[in-house]
């Protein structure tokens, strides 16, 4: 069954469209905006051809929403877009709404380097950055920047002088597609038979992999995590070093980090009276499965260095309910009281 929302009494009306609907983040998305004050006239669900085998329809509750080519984009009217789009499209549509006066929130920051507007992460502001409103557009952190920034944030406000650290990544990382993937050789591999590899061609299931990038360069994920967590922390990029890889497991990222310059009565104030942090006492629970479906993140095992140089902690969190949910999200109400959609009444 196919339902579209019905317009509300609010005299907004506003028409939402979420690009890329039918991945992993635009299902997030969907999830959230659903039952959400928002919603106040209809939403519109947009995704490429390229996906195989084709998805006609979006998940909106009990119900369902049709998804359209993202090619019928410049035919519809909407107010505000949530871009999940994967670079190479986000780069090339989402300057061309800007310009039509579609406001847009770039959820992972696929068009980092091409739109130049601010970047907004809510765990780590308590409001809009100067010229949000201005610029049509914001973008907010990849899921590996969105659970670095929210630590290092408030540890770079009592001495953080260097980072360096670890950080492993579930299949979801690589779409929905991946998540399959991964699901589809495991079971190949119990039932003995010839695993799919479009996604992982060397298998990610009982494996671990490492950035397929040569060894001496820092991959483009790793280098942007770096770069968001930088310039939301107030603190030198150049001096966050972290290592990515994946792992068999479907969703959440869990990072090791090692924050010089820092003592651990310090470091523990500072994340303990964090927004949108929560301390986890026992090492036991800071695992993937103990924070899915939760929107903030998670931290613990936080150690003083053997040498003296600073603290060792784990942080973790659900890369879909917090950077594809509950940061876009927030960041939406922000500008709905902002009234960065007054014009929609007009």
């Amino acid at each position: 069954m196919s339902s579209t929302p019905t317009p509300s009494s609010d005299p907004l009306g506003l028409t939402l469209a979420v690009l890329g609907a039918t991945g992993a983040a635009g299902d997030q998305l969907l999830s959230s905006l659903h039952g959400s004050p928002l919603v106040t006239g209809p939403v519109l669900a947009f995704a490429s051809n390229r996906r195989s085998p084709r998805v006609d329809t979006a998940s909106w509750g009990p119900d369902s929403l049709p998804v359209y080519p993202m090619t019928s984009l410049p035919e519809k009217q909407v107010d505000l877009a949530f871009s999940c789009l994967p670079a190479e499209i986000a780069a090339r549509v989402l300057p061309q709404l800007v310009a039509r006066g579609v406001f847009v929130i770039d959820v992972g920051n696929a068009t980092a380097g091409v739109l130049n507007v601010p970047l907004v992460h809510p765990g780590v502001m308590t409001g809009l950055p100067e010229g949000a409103l201005e610029a049509g557009a914001v973008r907010t952190p990849s899921a590996l920047g969105w659970v670095l920034a929210s630590i290092l944030a408030p540890l770079a406000e009592v001495g953080m002088t260097a980072v360096t650290g670890s950080a492993v990544e579930g299949a979801i990382r690589r779409g929905k597609a991946g998540a399959e993937e991964l699901g589809q050789q495991l079971l190949a591999n119990f039932a003995g038979s010839e695993p799919p590899r479009r996604m992982f061609p060397d298998g990610l299931a009982f494996d671990v992999l490492a950035e397929d990038v040569p060894g001496d360069e820092w991959s483009a994920g790793e280098r942007l995590a770096a770069e968001e967590a930088g310039e939301l922390a107030g603190f030198p990029p150049d001096q966050i070093a972290i290592t990515t890889c994946l792992v068999p497991i479907f969703q959440g990222i869990v990072l090791n980090l090692h924050v010089r310059g820092v003592t651990i009565d310090a470091a523990e104030s500072a994340l303990a009276g964090a927004e949108g942090l929560r301390a986890v006492s026992k090492s036991s629970r800071l695992h993937p499965r103990g924070v899915a479906g939760k929107p903030g993140v998670s931290w613990g095992r936080l150690r003083a260095d053997p040498g003296g140089d600073g603290v060792h902690l784990v942080a973790i969190g659900d890369n879909l309910a917090g950077a594809a949910g509950a940061v876009p999200m927030l960041v939406a109400e922000w500008l709905s009281k902002a009234g960065a959609f007054s014009r929609a009444d007009a």
